[in-house]
């Protein structure tokens, strides 16, 4: 009974939204597989090239119900920064192939997720960011979270503004952003504004530019100028907080419609700027 306990808290630490788009004829796996998530951790998910004391401490954690090894975040980082560019169909010489990176993604961020709530599930005097859940949390203020957030609506501003490119801010400014946000971050606003110029014009790119542009003030706000703005450094924890946030997201970006009033449904306190839709009938 206790590690059927143990490994319901292990699937559950784990749940998280997809970028994985779901099969045509059914749905995506409830939960990530061993193998899938050991296959994250290792370059071109080459299982083999992980160290055997790494899974068996894995499956220790996963039985045990005990803190995963802090490891685990620090291949997570590397593999992150790693594939950034491949979570584009266009990066990928085939649908299958991109589809495989998209998984690895997927089960990748689930694991930074997972580590991250254990360390402050077990270590809460030592941690400094708020606990983490399935979706993207528009009131989270931890600073590696908001600078991951930032990243992917910065992304899906260019994209609007330029469509897709063999070299977006994402592909290029990631790793930097994701350890020494405040040079790079100084740099991507100002080609923020650039970009919500440039499609300020077109009806059928300018308003959903605009309400990137709000998001992109909204998130940068939050970083104190009395306190020198966004941070010069970021620790693992933030770097892996900005991993998951970014995932999240973008998958929220994203949403269709019906997606989105469900979630705005659910989340009537979130930040105006969160609230396209009921914010846009209210206004």
């Amino acid at each position: 009974a206790t590690v059927a306990r143990n490994l319901a808290r292990h699937f559950s630490d784990l749940d998280l939204v997809r970028l994985t788009p779901k099969p045509a004829a059914s749905d995506l796996p409830p939960h990530f597989p061993l193998r899938l998530l050991l296959e994250s951790l290792a370059p071109q998910g080459d299982a083999e090239k992980i160290p055997a004391p790494l899974i068996a401490q894995v499956l220790e954690a996963a039985l045990h119900g005990s803190a995963y090894p802090f490891s685990i975040l620090q291949r997570a980082l590397e593999r992150a920064r790693a594939e950034i560019d491949k979570t584009s169909r266009g990066a990928c010489k085939t649908v299958a192939e991109w589809l495989e990176t998209l998984q690895r993604w997927d089960a990748r961020a689930a694991l930074v997720k997972a580590v991250l709530n254990r360390r402050k599930r077990f270590f809460p005097e030592t941690t400094n960011y708020q606990p983490l859940g399935r979706n993207m949390d528009p009131n989270n203020t931890s600073e590696g979270y908001l600078l991951g957030s930032l990243m992917a609506v910065l992304e899906r501003l260019q994209q609007q503004a330029i469509g897709d490119t063999n070299a977006s801010v994402v592909d290029r400014y990631f790793s930097g952003a994701s350890a020494s946000p405040r040079s790079v971050f100084t740099r991507l606003l100002r080609g923020a504004r650039h970009h919500v110029r440039k499609v300020r014009d077109e009806p059928q790119k300018a308003g959903l530019a605009f309400l990137l542009d709000r998001l992109i003030d909204d998130l940068a706000d939050r970083f104190d100028p009395k306190r020198n703005g966004f941070p010069a450094h970021l620790s693992l924890e933030h770097q892996g907080l900005f991993v998951l946030a970014y995932h999240q997201m973008r998958k929220w970006l994203w949403m269709s419609a019906d997606e989105r009033d469900q979630w705005e449904r659910e989340h009537p306190d979130a930040p105006r700027p969160f609230l396209w839709r009921t914010g846009k009938q209210s206004a």
